[in-house]
């Protein structure tokens, strides 16, 4: 223990009479430092508390704070000690990694010295920022499912906020908490924009919120299924492209079909055909067997491609040959519209925009959009893009 004298002279005392006296001041006895508290962190800071011995004389505190090693990194690695002084017995400590593990000591001071340093206590962060891919959702009609991706182990749920885009004043974010898998399937109004958000939650704090993602259920948006793919077909990571390599040898029907479409509203994609002379593509419902061929049942219809020497034919099926249509034009780029309320199937001609072919039939079943290349080549989709006109009128 340390002493410090001081002399005070003492006004109040008769009018020429000083008097000296001493007094002893101590060294401020060691902090506690409060575990942290949950939900009291953010990504990038945490909120530190400690308590003192009441008679103990403070001018400040010092507040040390180091990042725990994580198993991941070399053992070498050199880490750096971050030091606050302060006033108040808490602080906010800032600029920290998202989802780390931080160790926390406080020292008490006053004009006599330090206090031991209290012991270690540790605090954590909030798990990074999340990220929202409009790309990866789908979006049909009048529901979305919203994915997305985050970095943090220690993820414990998410937060899913959003609004219209042009939303009225006042009318403020719809939110969906203790979201456990990185995706939710929400019901929205059809042709309207949307901006959604997301926080990633862990016990101890709320990330801040990720940045906006425009989600517009004025086009359709769906992936391919890479489980009903057929062996010899290579489906791209993101689920967009279909590949029959040359000389690749198969039995079956090389097919994949697309996410479930809902039997309701208006539903527009677009294929890029133009690496691929010989293919079909169409609907089928939900319930038709994978070995089934497409264009073939009752519950699939179907446009194939048989190309020519001088042209290309088209074949419109459905429980066999429906139509034949031959153009001397071969299309890099069809879209089919599949229309529940008007009871229509379309292709088109997307780059001319002309129709190529209706089907008129009254669809009352949820129904995947389906693909099969019967020769090596290339099919890429393509999704999301609102009604073009030449569609609206048609």
């Amino acid at each position: 223990m340390y002493l410090v004298y001081y002399s005070v002279e003492i006004s109040n005392l008769s009018e020429n009479k000083q008097l000296s006296c001493f007094m002893h001041l101590q060294v401020p006895q060691t902090p506690t430092v409060i575990p942290q508290e949950l939900n009291s962190a953010t990504s990038t800071s945490i909120a530190v508390y400690w308590a003192v011995n009441d008679g103990d004389a403070i001018d400040c505190f010092q507040v040390y704070c180091m990042e725990e090693l994580q198993a991941s990194k070399d053992a070498g690695a050199l880490v750096e000690e971050y030091r606050v002084t302060v006033k108040e017995s808490h602080c906010i400590l800032e600029d920290l990694e998202p989802d780390r593990c931080y160790s926390v000591w406080v020292m008490a001071v006053n004009g006599t010295g330090c206090s031991l340093p209290s012991e270690k206590a540790i605090f954590k962060t909030a798990p990074a920022i999340p990220t929202i891919n409009a790309e990866d959702c789908t979006v049909c009609w009048d529901t979305a499912t919203v994915r997305w991706h985050t970095s943090s182990a220690s993820a414990e749920s998410f937060t899913l906020e959003y609004c219209r885009q042009h939303s009225p004043e006042g009318e403020g974010l719809r939110s969906f908490a203790g979201i456990k898998r990185p995706e939710l399937k929400v019901s929205l109004e059809p042709n309207v924009n949307y901006f959604f958000y997301l926080r990633t939650v862990n016990p101890f704090g709320t990330s801040e919120q990720s940045e906006a993602a425009l989600i517009s259920t004025k086009g359709t948006r769906f992936h391919l299924l890479s489980d009903t793919a057929h062996p010899a077909l290579q489906i791209s990571s993101k689920a967009t492209v279909i590949h029959l390599p040359e000389k690749t040898k198969f039995t079956g029907f090389p097919s994949v079909l697309g996410e479930l479409l809902p039997a309701r509203g208006c539903h527009y994609w677009e294929i890029i055909v133009s690496a691929c002379r010989s293919y079909r593509i169409g609907i089928c419902y939900e319930a038709i067997s994978q070995s089934s061929v497409l264009g073939l049942s009752d519950t699939s219809w179907c446009m194939r491609c048989c190309p020519t020497q001088t042209s290309s034919l088209y074949r419109f099926l459905h429980t066999g040959v429906m139509s034949d249509v031959c153009v001397t034009e071969h299309p890099a780029r069809i879209g089919i519209l599949l229309d529940y309320s008007g009871g229509r199937l379309l292709f088109f001609n997307a780059e001319r925009g002309l129709v190529l072919f209706s089907i008129r039939h009254k669809f009352t079943d949820a129904a995947h959009p389906a693909f099969a290349l019967e020769k090596a080549g290339v099919l890429t989709l393509r999704t999301g893009m609102e009604l073009p006109e030449f569609v609206k009128h048609s």
